[in-house]
């Protein structure tokens, strides 16, 4: 029979899956997305069976539709890859559309004769999903090694064992990342645009600002994953060996970090802000996790970010560009709605550990320096450095309104207001994501590691702090000072690793970023 045709469309998911398996965690991003995708084939098969009344027509015009609608962007996009360009899409979209169209008429007319075909497409499909199963399952396995070493090394760090949670009124503590917001040498220097003010805004309220601060690693996954769990990454370099494409270990850092453990056995509620970015969009060990467009009524339809992996390739995607608007407009609300969720926990009971990536002044730019919303049309009207500052501009300020409420609060909370990652500089960007960062010169590494990094603490203490100190040693100073703990600093030490493609071989650039 031809039921077996809705293997196709899970075949989809798998293809994306299968695909970025090195960057996704599949509980959360897949799950779903399977069901959904099931579904949905099951359904198209038996509207087609029931208006055909031909099981082998409907289960051939069936894949025909899912293929035509779901595989168009896993054609296209490496065929206009290697062509660079050469074909326009407009084309190639009328000519897949021509073809199958073609076929599936071909199906509707020969629909008594369709046995071999039929035959013939069940066994492609068992075939495909095998090699697909074939390709990730090894590596699941694995991985789950993996994980289990990349946790197990992180929870060395002994003095989150000996708690006495409850014994003592602790402030809440609220860690804010600003994502690829660079420091100010960088936006003086790279954006024509002084920060000062802002920086000047933060000292005012008391603030430390580290000036010449440093992110330790190039981004996000590794620099956030050292710094919630109070250490260096370079035990994974062994593990993982050279040229490893496998971000799993350091995900694994991010779900179950040591910051969350030693602060949850301390009576911390741990309330989760994640962003789009699926290995900080959730936390499986928060007290909360908040999404803010589940929190919205329909429309307001969240997707993840494997979800809209699936969603870019589709047929119905590249010919309209709704879809493009509505992920910036969800972007937009996402930003807003973060920003209301902290200011409603502040008159919270105390002590919380609030952890909030915020992807500010990172893409997509869709802020006015005032907090309007910007379309893609007004983006490609500015210049790139204009399009980033207005959003530095716009988080400047949601920011300062938030530090004013919280600070507010008594006890005052301790507030980190860091950045995981500068911005990427122009080659990187017109190379991704092939761009070696051994090649990288030493301004586009001052560009891209120079960050802010900025902490208030109630006490006004600031004697553990200096001006470079990078974001490794936020919670070894904090949790030193305010719950009375000995750990020793460790080195501000710079790394990039080499490129996507080899995570975990290290370059030293402390010295090419000062």
């Amino acid at each position: 029979g031809s039921p077996s045709q809705h293997i196709d469309i899970t075949r989809a998911k798998w293809i994306s899956y299968s695909a970025n398996y090195e960057k996704l965690l599949f509980v959360h991003a897949v799950y779903n997305a399977a069901l959904v995708a099931v579904t949905a084939a099951i359904i198209l098969l038996s509207v087609l069976w029931i208006v055909l009344r031909n099981g082998r027509a409907a289960g051939v015009m069936a894949t025909l539709i899912i293929i035509g609608v779901f595989y168009f962007g896993h054609i296209f996009d490496p065929i206009d890859g290697f062509s660079e360009n050469a074909i326009p899409a407009g084309i190639f979209q009328a000519g897949w559309i021509a073809v199958f169209s073609f076929l599936l008429y071909r199906s509707y007319v020969k629909r008594d004769s369709l046995k071999n075909m039929t035959v013939l497409l069940n066994i492609a499909t068992v075939i495909i999903a095998l090699s697909t199963l074939l390709s990730v399952v090894p590596s699941m396995i694995r991985d789950g090694r993996v994980d289990d070493i990349a946790v197990v090394s992180a929870t060395a760090f002994p003095t989150s064992r000996d708690s006495e949670a409850g014994s003592a009124e602790y402030p809440d503590i609220y860690f804010l990342i600003v994502d690829r917001y660079a420091g100010n040498r960088t936006l003086t220097g790279d954006f024509n645009y002084d920060n000062s003010g802002f920086l000047s805004a933060l000292r005012a309220r008391g603030f430390y600002v580290a000036d010449r601060s440093r992110a330790n690693y190039t981004t996000t996954g590794p620099s956030l994953a050292s710094s919630l769990n109070l250490k260096h990454l370079n035990y994974l370099s062994e593990t993982m060996g050279p040229n490893s494409r496998n971000w799993k270990p350091i995900y694994a850092l991010l779900q179950d970090h040591e910051v969350g453990r030693f602060l949850k056995a301390r009576g911390y509620r741990y309330v989760h802000l994640g962003s789009f970015w699926e290995p900080t969009s959730y936390n499986l060990h928060a007290d909360e996790n908040f999404d803010p467009i589940e929190a919205l009524p329909w429309p307001q339809i969240s997707l993840n970010e494997f979800e809209w992996l699936l969603v870019e390739k589709m047929l119905p995607t590249r010919l309209f560009d709704g879809l493009g608007s509505w992920k910036r407009r969800q972007h937009f609300i996402r930003v807003q709605e973060k920003f209301k969720k902290m200011a409603a926990l502040a008159r919270q009971d105390s002590p919380q550990f609030v952890f909030a990536h915020m992807l500010l002044p990172h893409t997509p730019f869709v802020f006015f320096d005032d907090g309007r919303y910007k379309s893609l049309d007004q983006v490609e009207a500015m210049t790139r450095e204009k399009n980033y500052v207005d959003q530095v501009i716009y988080t400047n300020e949601k920011f300062l309104e938030l530090i004013d409420l919280l600070q507010q609060k008594s006890p005052q909370p301790i507030i980190i207001l860091q950045a995981d990652e500068g911005p990427h500089p122009l080659r990187f960007r017109s190379d991704y994501p092939g761009f070696d960062w051994r090649n990288a010169t030493d301004e586009e590494l001052k560009h891209k590691f120079r960050i802010i990094n900025a902490m208030f603490f109630p006490d006004r203490n600031y004697q553990s702090l200096y001006p470079d100190i990078t974001p490794i040693n936020t919670f070894p100073v904090i949790f030193n000072q305010f719950f009375d703990q000995d750990i020793a600093l460790l080195p501000d030490t710079i790394r990039a690793y080499h490129s996507f493609s080899d995570l975990y071989s290290y370059r030293d650039v402390t010295e090419a970023t000062e």
